[in-house]
């Protein structure tokens, strides 16, 4: 084929569909699963009663507020992993200063709380709730970023799936914080991290088998 025959057959070729990328479908399946997580959490859980007034608290405040922060900057990389050669950016960046304040908050608290109470801060009582809670809370919300992201195609899936388990989770847990009353960043520094990396991994591995190009 000579060169004249070449621009012919490409001018001749429909050209590459615009809108079809993975945030064409972000938002709706999005709304789907947060639709989905919001219904399980009021009708297995639901708000503490005392919410309003403990968001008061700087230090309760931030056990909502810092997976959320999370769970925003996540999607927009999850995002920016779906195409190919895209830089993180300022989020990929801003993303660190989330458990940088978390790890910040554990040792004010391990240094401000006096000894003998340290170890109940950090045991609480509702381990067995919280590691389960927010892995399934992540996963109406996950499926639906690997729905749209199936769209995109990202280098590496795994990791590009890892976000999306992250952004999913982070969403998750603020979602859970406001039922959980364990308000020690002792707590919620290691335990809710814990819970995240659990649906993060879950991400990975669904992105490594769903997100294959």
């Amino acid at each position: 084929m000579n060169t004249d025959d070449l621009i012919a057959g490409l001018a001749r070729d429909p050209a590459p569909a615009t809108g079809t990328g993975p945030e064409k479908r972000l938002l709706p399946v999005l709304l789907a699963g947060l639709a989905v997580t919001l219904a399980l959490f009021f009708l297995v859980l639901g708000p503490r009663p005392d919410l309003m007034a403990a968001l008061s608290d700087p230090l309760i405040a931030a056990k909502t507020l810092m997976p959320l922060l999370l769970g925003v900057l996540a999607l927009i990389l999850s995002l920016r992993a779906a195409r190919p050669a895209a830089p993180f950016g300022l989020p990929g960046t801003l993303i660190w200063a989330v458990p940088a304040a978390a790890a910040a908050l554990f040792v004010l608290a391990f240094m401000t709380t006096v000894p003998p109470a340290r170890l109940p801060a950090f045991i609480g009582h509702s381990i067995p709730i919280c590691l389960p809670a927010i892995p399934l809370l992540s996963l109406p919300m996950l499926a639906g970023l690997i729905t749209a992201l199936r769209r995109g195609a990202p280098v590496h899936p795994a990791r590009c799936g890892a976000l999306a388990g992250l952004a999913a989770a982070g969403l998750a847990t603020a979602i859970y914080s406001t039922f959980c009353i364990e308000d020690s960043p002792l707590f919620y520094a290691v335990w809710y991290t814990a819970g995240i990396g659990i649906a993060s991994a879950l991400g990975a591995i669904l992105g490594a088998r769903w997100l294959n190009w």
